[in-house]
């Protein structure tokens, strides 16, 4: 039984083409369940496959029973990065900020070369604490961790903002700045 290149090409085709290929997509805090597409995100057509946050009722209600989601899961990966930070977006969210203290430094002793997670800290940290220095500290390590993340580079500018330190020579240069430097001098 020796099949040509080509055969065995054609046979692979059938393969494939015979595995069914339905799928969902996870979406934040709950799952979508297919359909929607780009023109509507999955809202509307009449009911169908909307996106249903877990735990949450449509007023926001049911926190109670978020928050007990997320210790399951922190319980069950307690050196998760990503779920340690959602838990802390989640307390962030619901004013328990010694809370959303504590989960987001746990995830930068997981992964503390993460950017989005340094940044959310820094912010934590300055609304917090209002300890100016050292949400400078975080939000510099979080743009040299992710200098091309737009989320990080905003929310590093709006406490510049907030602080009136609005001088962009405190911002690391990142690869391309110091190319646009070399370049102009």
């Amino acid at each position: 039984m020796n099949m040509g290149l080509q055969e065995r090409y054609l046979y692979a085709q059938e393969e494939i083409e015979m595995v069914p290929s339905k799928m969902h997509l996870a979406r934040g805090l709950g799952v979508f369940t297919g359909g929607g597409g780009y023109n509507n995100g999955g809202r509307g057509s009449g009911g169908h496959n909307e996106y249903k946050p877990v735990g949450f009722g449509e007023d926001g209600s049911n926190k109670a029973s978020m928050a007990e989601h997320y210790k399951n899961m922190v319980e069950e990966n307690p050196g998760n990065p990503m779920i340690l930070r959602n838990y802390a977006e989640f307390l962030h969210k619901s004013k328990d900020l010694r809370g959303a203290e504590e989960y987001y430094s746990r995830a930068i002793l997981m992964d503390p070369g993460d950017g989005e997670i340094l940044s959310q800290y820094a912010q934590l940290i300055w609304e917090l604490h209002g300890d100016e220095e050292r949400a400078l500290s975080y939000f510099q390590r979080s743009v040299q961790a992710s200098p091309e993340n737009s989320h990080v580079i905003a929310a590093y500018a709006n406490f510049l903002w907030e602080t009136e330190e609005g001088n962009l020579c405190t911002m690391p240069a990142t690869r391309h700045q110091s190319a646009m430097i070399a370049a102009t001098t």
